[in-house]
């Protein structure tokens, strides 16, 4: 879950107007990917599909809790006539794998994540009570990612990056080619993960955005777990909770 930080940035984002209007539309489009954006369950995460002109997709993060918020999703999948490849959890966190009882179900495909989210992803049916969450026994993984992988679907690569710090299996999904990164609850416009939920870590998150994010090229649009978009340079220019030495 977010933290937000209590300030005005506008002095930070003033200059990239016409960048976060089109950031803030429904749907992004990049040199050959389609990204749109759903804002599910009570805490707003950013479940977001991701396709290209073959039609198969990737669901990142379905946050999908509530019967209404299936169906957002089935149709829009309907209406692009997309096939889903995988589902992708960037984190175990319970508001980011709600949706997976019911996507693996709807899609039959594929559940990837991180094995070192397993702790807390074995918790989550328990979360869910305690947080009002409608919710099912998550499936079992299909398939555990690791530093380096290559998640490909369509023309698609999505290049893996080990990020903890929020919480143990926490991964970022980078292409290189389109020049964006979906980075979960690792880091947010002007603001960055939580470390004192169970299993963060402050100095690992400061490491993981320092050596994985920042290290990308100013122009890397970050799509992140809440909230809206913003760009690498953006954050390592104004984003006042990374530790500059």
């Amino acid at each position: 879950m977010p933290q937000i930080p209590r300030r005005d940035p506008s002095n930070v984002l003033k200059k990239h107007k016409s960048l976060r209007e089109m950031m803030n539309e429904a749907k992004l489009k990049f040199v050959n990917m389609e990204v749109k954006t759903f804002h599910f369950n009570p805490l707003m995460v950013n479940t977001y599909i991701v396709s290209d002109e073959t039609g198969e997709a990737v669901i990142i993060d379905p946050g999908n809790s509530r019967a209404y918020e299936d169906d957002q999703i089935r149709e829009y999948i309907a209406s692009k006539n997309l096939k889903i490849k995988y589902i992708i959890n960037t984190h175990p966190h319970l508001d980011h794998i709600a949706g997976n009882p019911w996507c693996k179900k709807e899609f039959g495909v594929e559940v990837l994540m991180h094995e070192g989210g397993m702790r807390e992803y074995n918790r989550a049916y328990a979360y869910a009570t305690v947080f009002g969450f409608e919710s099912e026994k998550m499936p079992e993984p299909d398939r555990f990612l690791q530093e380096g992988d290559v998640v490909e679907f369509g023309h698609q690569q999505l290049q893996v990056f080990y990020t903890p710090g929020h919480c143990e299996g926490s991964i970022c999904l980078y292409s290189a080619e389109n020049k964006v990164i979906f980075t979960g609850d690792v880091i947010f416009e002007m603001c960055i993960g939580r470390s004192d939920l169970p299993t963060g870590n402050e100095v690992q998150l400061q490491q993981s955005i320092r050596e994985k994010i920042l290290t990308l090229p100013d122009d890397v649009a970050i799509l992140s777990g809440h909230g809206d978009a913003t760009t690498v340079g953006r954050e390592r220019e104004g984003n006042m909770y990374i530790w500059k030495n």
